[in-house]
């Protein structure tokens, strides 16, 4: 039965993903202006990103994990005319991505597998960057994720990834909040890099940008509520009450210092 439940909440969150934003990316994004949108908000973090790595050419090729609908997959091959490999777990949301691939004919760009971080079908030393936007966040097996990244990527490759973080010192009342969050494990910044280092990675660079956190969680608590009706009848009105709950419990912990969020740079380290 559990995994029945498991089947029938995912297809509710794609239903409501693909209905309302278009399949667009909505991983933490950068809110450099008030009034941007959580889309424009994602697009700037990507763009963010890209601007991480050294150099970026034709015969590039770069990683991104759990690329969710691909959005930001496509957008990287189109900006930079590179190649791009999505990595994802969901034969949804890879349908989605490879009929927007071959709508926009981008099929000898960008390709699709079917994969998970303890699966990656690649061969060793293949690719230059590695993205992640928030799936860190989602994850209990963030050492073993370091690991395997490390296995497909070039000799001082870089990896870069955007990650909901937890605040060091916390209370044990706070932290039982965190701990409720539908998140697997969130970690604090010294965590990562003590992974990073297990998993063959040198951190160089990050950027903490804490206060987009509670704005991008209340900008989706906003547009779920102003589109309450319409997501109970694609779904349930449990459903969307808990959708909405857990944007709300991210913004106070957000606004209350407890949560953070960030992008941290890392180099593979060889040897």
């Amino acid at each position: 039965m559990a995994e029945v439940s498991t089947f029938n909440e995912k297809k509710k969150s794609q239903t409501i993903y693909r209905n309302l934003w278009g399949g667009d990316d909505l991983h933490v994004g950068l809110y450099d202006k008030p009034e941007m949108t959580p889309f424009e908000a994602a697009r700037a973090t990507t763009d963010r990103m890209l601007k991480l790595f050294p150099k970026i050419n034709r015969s590039t090729r770069i990683l991104i994990l759990m690329s969710g609908f691909g959005t930001a997959a496509r957008y990287i091959a189109e900006s930079q005319n590179c190649k791009v490999d999505c990595l994802n777990d969901d034969e949804v949301q890879n349908a989605f991505n490879q009929a927007e691939i071959d709508k926009m004919e981008l099929s000898k760009k960008v390709i699709v597998t079917l994969g998970s971080v303890g699966y990656m079908p690649y061969a060793p030393d293949t690719f230059d960057y590695v993205i992640a936007q928030d799936s860190f966040s989602v994850t209990d097996q963030k050492e073993q994720m370091f690991r395997a990244i490390h296995r497909v990527m070039k000799p001082e490759g870089r990896l870069v990834f955007s990650a909901i973080m937890v605040k060091e010192n916390l209370s044990e009342e706070t932290m039982t909040r965190v701990q409720q969050l539908p998140v697997e494990d969130l970690i604090t910044l010294p965590q990562y890099e003590q992974d990073a280092k297990r998993g063959f990675f040198q951190q160089i660079y990050s950027i903490q940008r804490d206060q987009h956190l509670p704005t991008h969680f209340t900008k989706l608590g906003e547009i779920l509520r102003a589109n309450e009706k319409d997501l109970i009848k694609q779904s349930s009105k449990a459903f969307v009450e808990e959708r909405i709950k857990a944007c709300e419990d991210f913004t106070a912990l957000g606004q209350e210092g407890a949560l953070g969020w960030g992008i941290l740079l890392f180099q593979k380290l060889n040897g």
